[in-house]
């Protein structure tokens, strides 16, 4: 009996919880410790934005972190979306 009461009071604390912040249409609730935002802030801003992006050596061997080599990209290849679901493990 106290199993079943346990898990009723989880069940109920863990729904309490999950429903934390929901307001009717999913608003989020104003900040608890700084001021909410500005009118201005709220507003979306249509800019371009730059990208940096660095230059690729193609005689160069690029390895991540973990010593493993970094593909490099081929933007004039189609990808073939036939053979990419055929993946095998490791």
């Amino acid at each position: 009996m106290k199993h079943i009461i346990k898990t009723a009071l989880a069940f109920s604390a863990l729904a309490s919880l999950a429903a934390c912040g929901l307001r009717g249409d999913l608003e989020r609730p104003p900040p608890i410790f700084s001021d909410p935002p500005s009118e201005e802030a709220m507003v979306p801003v249509d800019t371009t934005i730059e990208v940096a992006s660095a230059a690729i050596d193609e005689n160069r061997t690029y390895y991540n972190s973990m010593g493993g080599e970094i593909p490099k990209p081929a933007p004039d290849a189609d990808v073939q979306e036939e053979s990419m679901g055929e993946v095998s493990p490791g």
